[in-house]
């Protein structure tokens, strides 16, 4: 049953409307640079508390655009603001370009930005005047180099890193985008990456290539010109980007890294002073409201989830249909280097299905498809087949690949599980080794069918799925996560 917006207080936790007032009181009080350290940290709490309170108002004031609530959507909506507390959390207290390391910027608990569920996200700080080394291991590279899949344990389908001034969202506001306040500096990829004698590999980050260096290099300060503006300025680098993507689920390890800065290493680390917990605590609240503030707005409008926004008569993402591949439309950090998308809405009643074909004139070197629901978020893909990758979903013989988005089984390859939503978004990536020329791209078709009458868009001696196949296709889901993730 629906919950109408106007019903928000009753949702809130009687405990949180009480720290909300008192946090109200104390984080509006007169600062003072002489404060004690307990005044200080008492305070930025309180305000902590103030700002958490206004995050949780993201997911249900309609100012805020969110989705229309159910009991549903509001249950994922407070998981998902509890994930992004969490990831802000762990970011604020970890990172630190003096003394890098990689961190999950996204995993199974802490999903946004319409992640892939073939990827994991890792993210390491850095400092655009520093230079940053990085150790890569990896399992059998052969992929790599010659694009045919080979058999056994083997590296990540693909393999990216990237040096980005920041991460779309933290403005809350979609004007950002125009402004490229987020932006990729530099990348390399595993088509490109160079292996050193022992097979194994490094790369360099820095303001400026050394004399002579001849090995992986990436830019972490650049002359950039905005799009959006037509400026073109210097801009640093905050972060590392690595994105591994799995294709081959069963056999592809991920990679072993590293990172050090070669002027702070073997340095102690100060421990954190009452000044930088405040500042943390101040800012944790803010940053997780603009989080969901920005994505919320990205879904109204410019993907126009719920109506045509800009009155031009058709919808950004089509209804129980898909887009034709195209470049992203969108400009943040991560977004792009070299991924090409196709997306679209599904709204099913109960014993549909939205069906879509696809030819690939020339196959990918990678394909994944994935839904999302309504805070653009991946459902669990580790305990549902709720994504596929190329290689989970093969070409039948004549070429064409099937993907059934249904929330019942039908028994053939090629189901996607919608987990129980009725209405999110689709989205397909595609990698080619060489930029692909317009003929060269995949080819969409969709059809919404009654599960009855499935068979009627599907080609003759379509593959079959048994229950107990089924099931197993889950086990091996799982056991790969947790491997993915190291969530021994």
């Amino acid at each position: 049953m629906p919950i109408s917006p106007n019903r928000r207080c009753s949702l809130r936790p009687a405990t949180l409307v009480v720290s909300t007032i008192i946090g109200f009181c104390l984080s509006h009080a007169p600062a003072n640079a002489n404060d004690s350290p307990e005044d200080k940290l008492s305070a930025a709490y309180a305000r902590f508390l103030d700002d958490l309170a206004k995050a949780e108002r993201t997911l249900v004031d309609p100012e805020h655009y969110p989705p229309a609530a159910s009991e549903r959507v509001l249950a994922d909506g407070y998981r998902y603001l509890l994930a992004h507390l969490n990831r802000e959390i762990e970011f604020g207290i970890r990172a630190d370009a003096r003394f890098p390391e990689f961190f999950r910027s996204m995993d199974m608990l802490r999903k946004w930005t319409g992640e892939n569920p073939d990827a994991m996200y890792l993210k390491a700080p850095i400092d655009a005047t520093g230079y940053y080394e990085v150790d890569i291991q990896a399992h059998d590279t052969g992929e790599w180099q010659n694009g045919s899949r080979i058999n056994g344990q083997k590296a990540p389908r693909l393999a990216t890193f990237q040096t980005i001034t920041g991460v779309p969202g933290y403005s809350g506001e979609l004007a950002e985008m125009a402004n490229c306040q987020n932006q990729t500096l530099d990348f390399v990829n595993s088509f490109t990456l160079k292996a050193n004698a022992n097979g194994n590999y490094q790369l360099l980050i820095g303001p400026e290539k050394p004399e002579g260096y001849s090995g992986n290099f990436l830019y972490s300060r650049k002359s950039m010109t905005c799009k959006g503006t037509g400026q073109t300025q210097v801009v640093d680098a905050t972060s590392l980007s690595v994105r591994e993507v799995f294709s081959d689920w069963d056999n592809e390890q991920p990679l072993t890294l590293s990172i050090r800065r070669r002027d702070t290493e073997g340095l102690n680390r100060p421990p954190m002073d009452a000044d930088n917990v405040a500042d943390l605590l101040a800012s944790l609240g803010t940053r997780v409201a603009n989080q969901i503030r920005f994505w919320n707005l990205l879904m109204a409008f410019p993907m126009e989830m719920t109506q045509d926004s800009n009155g031009d008569g058709k919808r950004a993402l089509p209804v129980n249909g898909i887009n034709q591949p195209a470049p992203p439309f969108t400009a943040g950090g991560v977004a792009g280097a070299q991924q090409i998308y196709a997306s679209g809405i599904f709204e099913l009643e109960e014993g549909q299905a939205l069906v879509i074909e696809m030819e690939t004139p020339v196959e990918p070197y990678y394909i994944g498809f994935q839904l999302n629901n309504l805070w653009m978020e991946g459902p669990d893909q580790q305990n549902y087949v709720s994504s596929l990758s190329g290689a989970q979903n093969p070409p039948i013989a004549d070429g064409r690949r099937f993907y059934i988005l249904s929330g019942r089984d039908p028994g053939v390859q090629g189901w996607v599980d919608t987990t129980g939503l009725t209405k999110g978004f689709h989205a397909m990536r595609f990698v080619f080794k060489q930029d692909p020329s317009p003929e060269q791209l995949p080819r969409m078709k969709t059809y919404l069918v009654d599960l009855d009458q499935l068979q009627s868009v599907l080609p003759d001696n379509y593959p079959t799925v048994s229950k107990e196949t089924r099931r197993q296709q889950v086990a091996r889901r799982q056991a790969h996560i947790k491997m993915r993730w190291r969530n021994y």
